[in-house]
């Protein structure tokens, strides 16, 4: 996704939440920014696993 497309789609998204079903790659002039963008909202993060939960493991008693 074209990193002003990822922009428009977070205008129009608003605050509203959202899980970040689907990233895909980010581009700026051709070349991949590291990022990867949320297709729903257009929230971009660095890594292609950003998205997921880290599960946060209790100590045992």
């Amino acid at each position: 996704m074209k990193m002003k497309d990822a922009m428009s789609l977070r205008e129009l998204w608003g605050n509203k939440p959202c899980d970040h079903p689907t990233l895909e790659k980010e581009y700026e002039r051709g070349a991949a920014t590291g990022d990867y963008v949320c297709i729903q909202c257009g929230e971009a993060a660095w890594g292609k696993n950003w998205n997921k939960k880290e599960e946060v493991s209790l100590p045992v008693k």
